[in-house]
């Protein structure tokens, strides 16, 4: 057991080798002494500059804690908007499913050839009243700028005096024609008009051949003549207007529609076909429901 004096020595021995080392000089060279001190400013500024961070992300914390809470909250708002975005897209098809059988079951074949002629007809006499083609000088000049500008016209085909009054009662009686193929469909009218359906078809058939026959043979020459126009002009050039292919577009109509009108089978003879059907296959069905139920054959 130490003594009270045997302490004190100690004491004072254990700080005097504090007191020379910390008196002793430093070895080595300057650079090593630099290096030396150097490092221990680094030391010394890094400890600084850590604790600095580390209060300052100790001060931050609240508010990554709110951005985390909001980033969560934004997730959980996504993912509430991708549920209800399901929900209304499934909806939708549900109900356009509904909508294209409800529209299959009103929009037959039969009657889209009679709204595809009834249309035809209405185009054919609208399209007496438009230009067939115009002639423009200088249509080079304006290659580019179509949108913008177009080329003066010196010269405009009309059906007017050629054969407007012609043609438009000819789309009168075609679309009487449709409204004749309509009403051999509807109850009671059906079998007073259903012997003249074929020969209504036939009707359009003949106006369809018609009108493309007075639109490739008479109007597209003579919408396209420059020959007067290049004598007095140079660079004179034809361009066709919407008349014109309204009159084609019509014509072609007409008479698809009415040979597909004329290849059709009458209502009465397609329940016929369906009735003979039905009875050819209800006999075929008995012999397996039978023998299904346990009876005899």
């Amino acid at each position: 057991v130490l003594t009270e004096k045997q302490r004190i020595e100690a004491r004072k021995a254990r700080q005097a080798r504090q007191a020379r080392r910390r008196r002793k000089p430093v070895e080595g060279n300057p650079v090593s002494k630099g290096v030396r001190v150097v490092g221990f400013e680094i030391r010394r500024t890094a400890s600084f500059i850590g604790s600095g961070i580390i209060a300052a992300l100790a001060a931050l914390g609240p508010i990554f804690s709110a951005f985390g809470m909001g980033l969560v909250w934004l997730i959980e708002k996504i993912g509430e908007g991708l549920k209800a975005a399901r929900k209304l897209i499934a909806r939708a098809l549900v109900a356009a499913g509904h909508f294209f059988v409800a529209v299959d079951r009103i929009v037959t074949p039969h009657r889209a050839l009679i709204l595809v002629g009834g249309v035809a007809a209405i185009l054919l006499g609208i399209s007496q009243y438009k230009g067939l083609g115009s002639i423009e000088i200088g249509q080079a000049g304006y290659s580019g700028i179509e949108d913008l500008a177009r080329a003066p016209a010196i010269d405009k085909t009309t059906p007017a005096g050629v054969h407007t009054q012609i043609l438009v009662p000819i789309a009168a009686v075609a679309f009487l024609a449709v409204a004749v193929i309509a009403l051999g469909t509807v109850g009671n009218l059906a079998r007073r008009l259903s012997r003249f359906r074929r020969f209504a078809a036939m009707v359009l058939v003949a106006i369809g051949l018609l009108t493309l026959a007075v639109t490739l043979l008479i109007d597209l020459p003579d919408a396209t003549d420059t020959t007067e126009a290049s004598l007095a002009y140079a660079g004179a050039q034809a361009r066709l207007l919407s008349g014109f292919w309204l009159e084609l577009v019509a014509g072609a109509a007409l008479m698809v529609t009415g040979i597909a009108l004329l290849l059709e089978p009458a209502p009465g003879k397609a329940r016929s076909r369906q009735r003979e059907r039905r009875g050819d296959e209800s006999p075929r069905s008995m012999p397996g429901q039978r023998a299904m139920r346990g009876g005899p054959a």
